[in-house]
């Protein structure tokens, strides 16, 4: 709130008829403390003033950026003015808007392509307290938002069950021709306390589920983290913020039990989902953990820790079990693709290369070079933890594959360069923005530009398929895994109006379990519900993992998400990334038309180029080459 400044007059007290100003309060309306209230405002607004036009010069020289966006601030007409113009020189020398496909021949997958759906526990499973499982952090959460009054007011205790339904839902992915299936193990359902004795139910109900895959000739992908940290653990110790020793055995403990439990039949494992969007978590206070030492460090310690983590599964893998077992291992990491607009501009390239560096390279690099790229350790200093010599060799080529999920692009430019104005930018980015702390760390502005297309419902991500495209032809030549890429994420919430209205129906956000005395009834070879947008998205990327495989990028498989309509986390059941529609009332099953359409690429092994008229408008940049 305001602070007191001293009065003009020498008055000792701030008084209740004190006047306000950006600056504090003072004890009374005297002119000389209203004047110099102001004085001070006009200062502050001079120098913003003087800042913002040193940069909107500074910028103004390329034609892309207007005075608004150079400023730091929303698009505007001559922004989109701007980029209008620039898409139409890469137009003009492509021939047409982005087209991500390789020409007009059927685009051939290989015969063992990994056509698959993914899934994650606490998203699906419901049955929350059934069965032996314990809560996790996000029960902890979601319940005692119910209170609060935050966020989406939704939780999972019911979700999809899929803990009953589970047989049914492996007979649609038989019935779509999924050749592999990627889900994730709830760890308080497996091992209630986090680092204790097996809950013999939850693990029957895990060999069930693999047992049933395989029956259908689908192969089990299992993720071990998918987000739900045992609430034993964060409360115990802290988790991830906890002693880190104490967390990395118990994530071993844990990885152990399933590769004794499930590795006879799973030969796909993934340790950790999206690390990057959990360590940062705990950042914007969700509810776990109490903050041990602010937004500032916290991130970077839970992300040393989770690495950590999947080293140790990794270790304990490979030491113990692949040689019997012989499957592969590996990460998910998620990332957006920036990139410079102007390629001639070191310092946009730079930008670009920054912003990649503190999202994808904080793990990949780690992971595949053994430490934290160079640009977060310049940046960071002693908030960034430091590996041990050990750790750097159980870290490096600690993954077979590079699992990636990617959903959107943006560009990148660099902070002002004035050093008020960057200083600036970097106090207002770190209170002004959700990323906070991180975003001031990373340095680096991102926009999109505003004629790309959107998902009008739900996440609103912008869709660029060239960009999708061109982030994977650049982790294979950057990290060269060696099993190759997966993408083991890519989806939309695009629903059409019919559904929109259907979920303003009473009850239709409050799950129901099953009832399998009165089953819903289920059509799953004639009845299908339309959702168009969904099926033009998977064109364009599905063409857009052809068109990166033809430039070199050796991606295996690629995993769709999501098989169901869930609960997707803060947003509850409002957004819906199926290919499966859920009515959440009855826990009905209907296949969208973008079921039917994937379940074709399928059987075909591969897919048409989309035609022109449902390609993407916006193309790469004039000086990015087009591959």
């Amino acid at each position: 709130g305001p602070r007191a400044l001293p009065c003009a007059r020498g008055a000792p007290e701030p008084g209740a008829m004190g006047c306000f100003s950006a600056l504090g309060r003072c004890c009374c309306r005297c002119c000389k403390c209203v004047a110099a209230s102001w004085m001070a405002v006009g200062a502050v607004v001079a120098l913003l003033i003087a800042v913002a036009y040193e940069d909107f010069v500074e910028y103004r020289r390329d034609p892309f950026i207007s005075g608004s966006l150079a400023a730091g601030f929303s698009t505007s007409d001559d922004f989109t003015a701007a980029a209008g113009a620039a898409r139409q020189v890469a137009g003009d020398r492509q021939g047409g808007f982005a087209i991500p496909a390789d020409g007009p021949e059927f685009q051939q997958f290989p015969e063992d392509f990994a056509w698959g759906a993914a899934t994650a526990a606490h998203q699906i499973e419901g049955a929350a307290a059934e069965g032996g499982r314990a809560p996790s952090v996000w029960d902890d959460l979601t319940h005692a938002n119910i209170s609060q009054k935050w966020f989406s007011m939704h939780t999972a205790d019911v979700a999809c069950d899929h803990y009953h339904r589970f047989r049914d839902d492996v007979r649609i992915m038989a019935k779509l021709g999924l050749k592999a299936y990627r889900f994730s193990i709830s760890w308080s359902r497996l091992i209630p306390d986090g680092d204790g004795a097996i809950n013999e139910e939850g693990a029957r109900f895990y060999s069930d589920l693999i047992n049933e895959l395989l029956a259908n000739g689908i192969e089990p992908w299992v993720t071990l983290f998918h987000w739900d940290l045992p609430s034993a653990l964060n409360n115990g110790f802290g988790g991830f913020l906890g002693p880190k020793d104490r967390m990395v055995n118990a994530f071993g403990h844990y990885s152990r039990v399933c590769f004794q439990r499930f590795g006879d039949r799973v030969k796909r494992w993934m340790t950790l989902n999206e690390p990057y969007v959990f360590a940062l978590s705990y950042m914007v206070g969700f509810g776990w953990p109490s903050k041990k030492d602010g937004g500032g460090v916290d991130p970077y310690t839970v992300a040393h820790a989770l690495l950590l983590s999947h080293a140790e599964a990794v270790r304990v893998y490979r030491d113990e079990f692949k040689a019997t077992q012989g499957g592969l291992i590996g990460i998910v990491i998620n990332t957006d693709w920036v990139h410079a607009y102007n390629a001639s501009s070191v310092a946009e390239v730079a930008a670009a290369q920054r912003a990649n560096d503190f999202q994808l390279g904080w793990f990949a690099d780690p992971v595949f070079f053994g430490d934290y790229p160079r640009a977060m350790r310049e940046a960071l200093g002693d908030r960034l933890p430091e590996f041990t010599a050990r750790e750097k060799d159980l870290l490096r080529g600690s993954s077979d594959f590079f699992g990636v999920n990617n959903y959107f692009s943006a560009y990148a430019f660099p902070p002002p360069a004035s050093a008020v104005g960057n200083l600036l930018f970097r106090h207002l980015s770190r209170w002004l923005t959700f990323e906070g702390a991180y975003y001031a760390d990373r340095g680096v502005r991102i926009r999109e530009d505003p004629a790309w297309e959107r998902v009008r419902t739900g996440s609103g991500w912008p869709i660029v398929p060239w960009g999708f495209r061109d982030l994977l032809v650049y982790i294979q030549e950057r990290y060269n895994p060696p099993e190759g890429i997966v993408v083991t994420e890519n989806g939309c919430s695009f629903e059409t109006d019919e559904s929109k209205a259907l979920d303003q129906e009473p009850g239709a956000m409050a799950p129901q379990p099953y009832n399998a005395a009165a089953p819903p009834a289920e059509d799953w070879d004639r009845e299908t519900f339309p959702d168009p947008d969904r099926v033009r998205y998977l064109k364009a990327h599905l063409s857009a993992v052809h068109a990166a495989r033809a430039r070199g990028a050796k991606i295996k498989g690629y995993f769709l998400w999501s098989l169901l309509d869930n609960f997707e986390w803060i947003a509850g059941f409002r957004i819906r990334f199926g290919i499966v529609r859920v009515d959440y009332r009855t826990q009905k099953r209907t296949l969208k038309e973008s079921a039917r359409f994937y379940a074709e690429v399928i059987r075909r092994g591969g897919l048409d180029p989309p035609p022109k008229a449902e390609e993407y408008a916006g193309a790469p940049p004039p000086n990015i080459a087009v591959h």
